[in-house]
């Protein structure tokens, strides 16, 4: 432990001392810009998914089936953003940070320094995910009446949710870059991103999610509902997520803690 913090200290002190730089007044101003920006953000998206699950709610039947739809797409969403900008940000931390000759030479076990690249790499693709994820379950507390237990599974897993997505970008990044050089490996990645915002927009348009809220377009009533029911892989880390989002909503503790160890 004391290994880490040494390896931690020289970003903590690099935000201490940033406070009293000339330029620390004009940095405040910007990120009170960006936060303002952000806050704006942040209460769009919560405004947003309160109508959209309030008009749900008043789907007799079928609007607890939407809104699940809808959790269980939004985590595949925050998945796929966490795993992308793991990527990046692994990539830059293990492989192309100018401080790595100066890492390497310290008297510490590689185990220890790639944890640590590891953490900070997990945390700074992360927070920002994490932060506008909670407008989300903060309205579906608020229209499923979801209580103080919702709130803290939905805090709970978003734990494992960033870990996983951390885990597989590292991952990623050390296999590619035992293939290419770490140079490459970024243009190609940013690419690839590129490709893979192309490929979801087309998927969910090929989805056709208009008939989420049409369903007579389905020849039966049962086949509507079995589509709509369908959960995920199990093999996915937001399925066991939404596992334990869904139980703990519908007041389930047991099965909310069981799908939420499982993650």
């Amino acid at each position: 432990m004391t290994d880490l913090l040494v390896l931690f200290r020289p970003r903590l002190l690099g935000f201490k001392n940033g406070s009293l730089s000339r330029s620390a007044g004009q940095r405040r101003i910007r990120r009170l810009l960006f936060a303002l920006i952000g806050l704006a953000f942040w209460l769009g998206i919560f405004v947003i998914f309160y109508r959209v699950l309030h008009y749900f709610q008043g789907v007799e039947e079928f609007g607890d089936i939407l809104a699940r739809k809808l959790l269980s797409m939004v985590l595949l969403t925050f998945f796929s953003l966490l795993v992308f900008s793991g990527i990046i940000t692994s990539l830059s931390k293990l492989y192309l940070s100018r401080d790595l000759t100066l890492i390497h030479s310290l008297p510490l076990s590689q185990g220890k320094i790639f944890l640590a690249r590891w953490l900070e790499s997990t945390l700074d693709s992360s927070w920002m995910v994490a932060v506008f994820s909670l407008p989300v379950f903060l309205s579906y507390g608020i229209v499923y009446d979801g209580g103080a237990f919702f709130y803290g599974t939905a805090a709970l897993a978003l734990i494992p949710l960033c870990l996983t997505a951390s885990a597989v970008s590292a991952l990623s990044v050390v296999v590619l870059a035992v293939l290419l050089p770490a140079g490459r490996v970024r243009t190609i990645i940013v690419f690839f991103g590129l490709l893979l915002v192309m490929g979801l927009i087309l998927a969910f348009r090929l989805m056709q999610p208009e008939r989420l809220v049409n369903p007579e377009s389905f020849a039966t009533l049962v086949l509507y509902l079995r589509e709509m029911g369908t959960s995920g892989s199990p093999w996915l880390p937001t399925t066991w997520t939404f596992d334990s989002l869904h139980f703990a909503l519908a007041g389930q503790q047991r099965e909310a803690l069981f799908h939420l160890v499982l993650a």
